[in-house]
């Protein structure tokens, strides 16, 4: 039996304005959540919200930086004014850099673990006290494939998503007495705009690979969050690296460091 009905959740998901972040809205609303949307992109947030106006669930835009603690502040009072609660926090706002890690920057390493990591926790910190008073609390970070297993040209991506993991580990234990769920999603390679925003593509390796849809992964994370699920590895692909990693780690460092 599903452990929540996603009609009436009250949620705040950021990184709204495109591939898995604009799909899961969607998704969510299309099936009666009530969501605040957070993105920079203000006239992606206006499509987001006119597609789905008139749908059995609200949505309601916040254009702004999620890196932003004030943006994280008015996304949680806006939640709560509107729907009077929360009890959905999807933490999907990313953003990719590509290239050897010899020949970048610590700028761009600190671009990415504040975007992918430090604003995740912070705006988890800032929730806590209005997710502990919602119906069957769930939090939702979004991590990678790349969270998993470390490959080269992407460094500072991959530590931001090892980081996520860890984090939501260790609140997952702590949070469990409090009835707060905590899931990890980790798509393997989607059909996003990745490539066209990421800080830095420079000498990526990476051939061009078919992936799945946004609203594939916004499908199975939805049915996640129902189940109350703790770990949701998307495709087999990726299920098979992380299998293949913990097995035979010696080897597979082997075949990645071809590509460099």
């Amino acid at each position: 039996m599903a452990r929540r009905q996603i009609h009436g959740l009250r949620g705040i998901l950021t990184g709204a304005s495109s591939g898995i972040g604009f799909a899961l809205a969607t998704s969510l609303v299309r099936e009666g959540a009530h969501l605040v949307v957070v993105a920079r992109r203000e006239q992606r947030l206006r499509e987001l919200c006119d597609s789905l106006s008139g749908g059995p669930g609200e949505i309601v835009p916040l254009v702004g930086d999620v890196a932003d603690a004030t943006t994280q502040q008015e996304s949680i009072e806006l939640a709560v004014e509107t729907f009077g609660g929360l009890d959905l926090l999807i933490n999907n706002a990313g953003v990719g850099a590509l290239g050897r890690f010899a020949e970048a920057s610590p700028e761009r390493l600190r671009q990415v673990m504040e975007v992918n990591f430090f604003a995740a926790v912070e705006l988890t910190w800032r929730a806590l006290p209005v997710l502990r008073n919602g119906v069957r609390p769930i939090i939702v970070n979004v991590s990678s494939i790349l969270g998993h297993r470390g490959v080269p040209g992407c460094a500072e991506y991959c530590a931001s998503k090892f980081a996520l993991e860890g984090f939501s580990q260790s609140i997952r234990a702590e949070l469990a007495r409090e009835g707060i769920d905590v899931l990890v999603v980790s798509p393997a390679r989607t059909k996003t705009e990745f490539f066209d925003q990421a800080i830095d593509s420079r000498g990526t390796p990476w051939p061009k690979i078919r992936g799945m849809s946004s609203e594939a992964v916004a499908r199975r994370v939805v049915r996640a969050i129902r189940r109350g699920q703790h770990q949701l590895i998307i495709s087999l692909g990726g299920k098979s690296l992380v299998w293949v990693s913990r097995l035979l780690p010696g080897i597979v460092d082997r075949v990645l460091a071809r590509y460099h």
